[in-house]
């Protein structure tokens, strides 16, 4: 009955579709959780620190720093699981919602051994836990929770304690692997977003270029700073050629900010954008839904400010399009599942319909990145002439 089930879903999407700082506080005592003893790995991860603008910084609560976050809709939404289910049982968990609203990430189990799960949401109710397979190792990681799945559904960061953390908390990085439908090995993202104390809720804003992340170290009792950064889709690092060891120490633990400013357009633009993403969160609070960005200093709020009345239309099948996507990302998510449980007989028949529709799902997510290029270049025009 499931396999007809799965069947049927895919086959529906079988469809013809037309292509689309505030200042920071001041230093006080290290935070609780900072070890004594300097951990070997700590030399060679502070060499290889990873090259990043932090272009602002925000002290806040610990038990409220998400409301720090400004992520737009496509990047979904962070809770705290204790608000978002009404419960006071998990205190140390958070969940992530994806962007459609039908799939979350959080975290289950006591403050000293948490696994990370996920659900759907079906007929308006969350299905019930789901582990996700391969992340969890007790001799290595323990305590996993704070989890952001990227939009691509398969790149998940979360925060872990254990012997591969060097210190509380610290950020990791894993990969779905279609093929064994399991997360590969965790990595430890490195420095400057971990340090010896804890270090933890990774999230990215891919569309704006934005990037989040928490720490307590060098915060009061209580406090955490969050600090804001740009986002690369490249690892690069700091050549010990045209920076010295003391300069390098001072990137990877974040000493000042405004070290990593080399290109102040860049950041400036970057402020820009996240002041539109705050704006854009109050229009949305006020009933408005609508978010698309033309350029660095427009983004569209209603069907109304498109220039071109195709455009309009063009935008409507972008909408279509982008929902087929997330409806045809669900469907595999559930035959994948089925498949890892299914006898021989049924995976040799899911196979080829699993492998049609990933193909599927590449074109289709191509096209919609197409289709939203053409819209902007198409809208930029008549900037253009403005200019």
């Amino acid at each position: 009955m499931k396999r007809t089930f799965l069947f049927v879903i895919m086959a529906i999407l079988a469809f013809t579709y037309s292509p689309a700082q505030r200042k920071i506080a001041r230093k006080a005592k290290p935070a609780k959780e900072t070890k004594e003893n300097v951990d070997p790995r700590i030399e060679s991860m502070t060499i290889s620190t990873q090259k990043v603008m932090f272009i602002d910084s925000i002290v806040a609560d610990k038990n409220t720093f998400l409301k720090e976050y400004r992520l737009n809709d496509e990047a979904g939404s962070l809770h705290r699981y204790n608000d978002f289910f009404a419960t006071d049982k998990l205190p140390e968990s958070y969940i992530h919602i994806n962007e459609m609203g039908n799939k979350c990430y959080y975290s289950l189990g006591d403050t000293c051994d948490m696994k990370l799960y996920t659900s759907d949401m079906l007929d308006k109710t969350w299905t019930e836990p789901v582990e996700l397979k391969g992340i969890y190792d007790k001799e290595k990681y323990n305590s996993l929770s704070f989890p952001f799945m990227m939009a691509d559904g398969t790149t998940l960061y979360f925060a872990a304690k254990g012997t591969e953390s060097i210190g509380g908390y610290d950020i990791f990085v894993t990969r779905f692997d279609s093929e064994t439908g399991q997360y590969l090995k965790p990595e430890n993202i490195g420095m400057p977003f971990n340090s010896e104390a804890n270090d933890y809720m990774y999230a990215v804003d891919e569309l704006d270029s934005i990037g989040w992340f928490v720490t307590d170290r060098n915060q009061l009792e209580g406090k955490v700073c969050i600090y804001i950064f740009i986002p690369s889709d490249t690892r690069q690092t700091y050549q010990t050629e045209a920076y010295s060891t003391e300069q390098i120490e001072r990137f990877a633990r974040i000493a000042k900010i405004s070290d990593t400013w080399e290109n102040k357009s860049i950041r400036s633009k970057a402020m820009a954008r996240l002041k539109s993403i705050t704006e854009g969160k109050r229009e949305n609070n006020n009933g408005s839904r609508m978010r698309f960005v033309i350029n660095n200093n427009t983004i569209y709020r209603t069907s109304a400010d498109f220039r071109s009345k195709e455009n309009i239309q063009r935008f409507e099948t972008l909408k279509t399009m982008t929902s087929n996507l997330n409806t045809l990302a669900t469907a595999l998510d559930k035959a994948r599942k089925y498949y890892s449980k299914a006898n021989a007989q049924e995976r040799n028949e899911l196979k080829e319909e699993i492998l049609k529709s990933e193909k599927q799902y590449e074109r289709l997510e191509m096209d919609i990145k197409q289709l939203e290029k053409d819209i902007r270049n198409s809208e930029n025009q008549y900037y253009v002439k403005k200019e």
